[in-house]
């Protein structure tokens, strides 16, 4: 009986880092829309008020990037290394600079002025990109 417990256990903690990696995997989706959005809009010259928005979206789920790796969520099907368990704080400060950095890119929207909303989107993808360059699996 004690072994079906532990499979029991081991199942649902199976199940509830399965979750994690889902809802991860959909924020980080939602993310890289709201990134594709703004740089189409940049690139059709169109309405820096546009990006308000997805900008938002993408500080919205910065901030909840540190919660959506649980410890345990590491297992089945992610592209996450075992680096951000390991170096926790070098990567919740990537979170924690990503978050600023779209959010200096919602408050560079609301100026109206297309330049300052690119070069503010440069530096927010480039923090997107060194997130990923240190904690994530590189795509086969």
């Amino acid at each position: 009986m004690g072994a079906v417990v532990v499979l029991t256990a081991g199942g649902v903690t199976a199940w509830a880092a399965d979750d994690a990696v889902k809802t991860r995997q959909a924020d980080m989706k939602e993310m890289g829309k709201s990134l594709k959005a703004i740089k189409g809009i940049i690139d059709a010259g169109g309405n820096a008020a546009d990006v308000v928005a997805p900008a938002n979206k993408i500080v919205e789920v910065a901030g909840l990037i540190p919660s959506l790796f649980p410890k345990g969520s590491d297992q089945g099907k992610t592209a996450a290394l075992p680096a951000i368990w390991e170096n926790w704080d070098a990567f919740t400060k990537h979170a924690d600079s990503l978050k600023t950095e779209a959010t200096m890119l919602a408050s560079a929207a609301q100026s109206g002025d297309l330049a300052t909303v690119r070069a503010q989107f440069d530096k927010t993808a480039k923090e997107c990109g060194a997130c990923h360059k240190e904690f994530k699996k590189k795509e086969d």
